[in-house]
Parts: structure tokens; C-alpha cells; sequence
């Protein structure tokens, strides 16, 4: 077998590894879709310049293939700078991953580092309003265990700004409700958080 092939095996392997073993462990659903849409995108681009799965290769990860992926996104695929960045995440992700693993690809990490992300209009989050806030509040019957359910979901969502996924993997053993300071740990992308 060819340098080139061996190489070819090697990162598929490893694409198997990140998205079925390593990221299940440590990321939500919605996450490992987003690096999954990332590798694909990657694999897909690279098709357009003649390099196909079986030709795969530590030199397609270098910075100036990734810029042009980058590029490339933007304008054939008319992605926001928004989308390109976090496909641009998802992809130094695995990067880092295959440098961890094999010692060839450890510098195609740094490299990726560097890469500038895109210019993004930050959008404005309008809040809710006292209102609506309170209109929420009251929808719950809490006379009802379903009702005193929801209410306190929605209680603590709104108290400690979480995410939906962040509360249905809550665990008892998050919560700290003693003492002076009672609060919630979220385990979530990154390190977990206290709210």
C-alpha cells in the first residue's frame, strides 16, 4: 500500500473515531452534527480540486486548503461568515484530534489555529418583555404536579439563562439548592458552567 493510501485509511479511521467515539462523549447531538456537516463539507470541496476519499492526505488539512474551503463555502454555497466559522470550528476540532493521534499531522493543528474566522455582523438578542415574561409565568396550572413541573422549567431557564439541551440533561447532582449561594452546574459544550 502507497504512502498516499495508507494516509487515506488513517483519517478515515480517524473520522470514524471522532464522530462515533470521541465526540458522543463530550458533546451534544446537535454539536457532533455540526462537525459532521463540517467533515462533509471539507470531503465535498475537496472533490471539486480531483482529491477523493481514497486519495485523502495530511497535506489537504494545510491552512491554505482550509482558507479556500472557506472561500469556496461562501460563494458556491452562499454560507453566512456565521456558518464558515462554525464549520470552520468543527473542522480545527477534528484537526486537533488527528494531530493528537498521529504525530505527522500534530503541526497541521497549529497551522489551522491561525486561520482568521470570517467578519460577522453580531446580531442584536432582543429580550423578552416584562409581559411576555409574565404571561409565560402564568400559563403553568401549578395546582397540578405537570403545571408546578413546567413552572419550574421555565423558572430556571429563564433564571439562569440555559439551554433547552442543558436542561434535559440535567442531573440532580447538578443542583445545588443549600446554602447561601444555591446554583445550578451546566455541562455543556465546554467546561461546566455555574448559574
Amino acid at each position: 500500500m502507497k504512502k498516499s493510501e495508507k494516509e487515506a485509511v488513517v483519517i478515515a479511521k480517524r473520522i470514524r473515531e471522532f464522530l462515533n467515539d470521541y465526540e458522543v462523549f463530550r458533546k451534544s447531538e446537535h454539536t457532533i452534527r455540526s462537525h459532521e456537516m463540517a467533515l462533509s463539507l471539507f470531503v465535498a470541496f475537496l472533490e471539486t480540486k480531483g482529491i477523493s476519499s481514497k486519495k485523502l492526505n495530511y497535506d489537504c488539512f494545510n491552512s491554505g486548503m482550509i482558507v479556500e474551503w472557506m472561500r469556496w463555502m461562501r460563494k458556491e454555497r452562499s454560507c453566512s461568515p456565521e456558518t464558515c466559522n462554525n464549520r470552520l470550528a468543527g473542522l480545527r476540532k477534528f484537526i486537533n484530534y488527528l494531530g493528537q493521534r498521529e504525530v505527522e499531522a500534530l503541526h497541521l493543528s497549529h497551522e489551522a489555529s491561525h486561520i482568521e474566522r470570517m467578519k460577522a455582523t453580531r446580531k442584536k438578542v432582543a429580550g423578552m418583555s416584562r409581559d411576555a415574561v409574565a404571561a409565560l409565568m402564568a400559563a403553568s396550572d401549578t395546582s397540578t404536579p405537570a403545571g408546578r413541573r413546567d413552572q419550574t422549567l421555565i423558572v430556571t431557564m429563564y433564571g439562569t439563562a440555559a439551554w433547552l439541551d442543558e436542561m434535559l440533561s440535567l442531573k440532580v447532582e447538578q443542583l445545588h439548592l443549600t446554602g447561601t449561594s444555591p446554583h445550578v452546574v451546566f455541562i455543556g459544550k465546554g467546561p461546566g458552567r455555574s448559574a
